[in-house]
């Protein structure tokens, strides 16, 4: 596995501190840690949780030292860039998740990650930029939620990540929904750019949230001790509901895709139409042109030259070529 990514090569400076919020449990109860309490910890709590900024030196200093990690469960939980996935150890297990960008002034499908690693006595999560799903589950138990093990409190992290990201998959259907009244309304302007936008943002999604469906089925039927049979249930629920949102992002995908395509048919219509109509104005003014030029030519020997009624007798000539040629026209179809 590679080395851990310091924050020089992440290209972000070392900024806030190590500590985002940590909890010993003992009995299910929790009591909230300071830093200090975290690095001092000895065997005063059943298991501990500590959510670390990946990015500040010390709190990354302070994961390498960690004996009981190791040292490629270390790097996953220091990587700059990360997929959903997971992966057993002889005494623990390293999770990576992802969940919407919350955060003022980003984009909901550019998703923020998650990196965790959880045994029987610790569970360590990093982040690099603030996941609200984390925040949470920190003001449930600081209301008296408890969490006997390590794993339950890694299966509400899955399950509010997935609460979060539902409306967002959500409003991209209910977009292209618009998307295709707009255009049996007949509303083609500006379609084009916002159908591009759509597809964009659900390939982003998609992007992460199969291969995170996939690493919840698999964290799901895990042999290890380390998940009860109800956490498992937990887990399987919340994978079956981020399958069905892999399953929306899919069918989003496809009829835009088929939005695309009416769009293209759709133009090429218009431009057949007009194309058909500038055909026939041409075809029914050739003989006109014909006509004018030719009696327009500067040449002695022209009929009609000295009629006072001549130039009459030419306007209704052309009138009548031109209402015969319509007439065909609309026999053959062609308008």
């Amino acid at each position: 596995m590679n080395d851990p990514a310091t924050p020089a090569q992440l290209g972000e400076s070392d900024s806030g501190p190590p500590f985002v919020f940590g909890f010993g449990f003992k009995n299910g109860a929790a009591h909230e840690m300071r830093w200090e309490d975290a690095v001092s910890h000895k065997d005063e709590y059943d298991f501990i949780w500590l959510h670390l900024n990946m990015l500040n030196d010390e709190a990354r200093r302070w994961i390498e030292q960690q004996r009981d990690i190791p040292y490629a469960a270390a790097a996953a939980l220091l990587a700059g860039e990360t997929r959903p996935r997971v992966t057993g150890f002889e005494k623990g297990v390293v999770v990576n998740l992802r969940g919407v960008n919350l955060n003022e002034g980003a984009e909901p499908e550019d998703m923020v990650s998650i990196r965790i690693w959880f045994s029987g006595d610790k569970l360590i999560t990093t982040r690099r930029r603030r996941l609200k799903a984390a925040q949470d589950i920190r003001e449930e138990i600081l209301k008296g939620a408890k969490f006997d093990n390590t794993g339950a409190i890694v299966a509400r992290l899955a399950y509010k990540l997935t609460d979060r990201t539902e409306p967002y998959v959500q409003e991209i259907e209910e977009e292209v929904d618009d998307l295709e009244s707009a255009m049996l309304e007949g509303e083609g302007s500006g379609l084009r750019a916002k159908l591009a936008d759509t597809r964009q943002s659900a390939v982003h999604f998609r992007r992460f949230i199969a291969p995170q469906r996939d690493a919840l089925n698999r964290l799901a039927n895990d042999e290890s001790s380390l998940l009860t049979h109800h956490t498992k249930v937990e887990l399987r629920e919340v994978a079956d509901r981020v399958t069905r949102m892999t399953e929306d992002i899919d069918a989003v995908r496809e009829r835009a895709m088929v939005l695309q395509d009416q769009l293209t048919d759709q133009r090429a219509e218009e431009m057949n139409r007009n194309m058909m109509v500038l055909s026939v104005v041409a075809a029914i003014f050739l003989p006109l042109g014909f006509l004018t030029g030719l009696f327009g030519i500067n040449v002695g020997g022209m009929p009609g030259v000295e009629s006072p009624v001549a130039f009459w007798f030419v306007v209704a000539a052309c009138g009548v070529i031109g209402i015969v040629l319509l007439a065909l026209f609309r026999m053959k179809k062609w308008l």
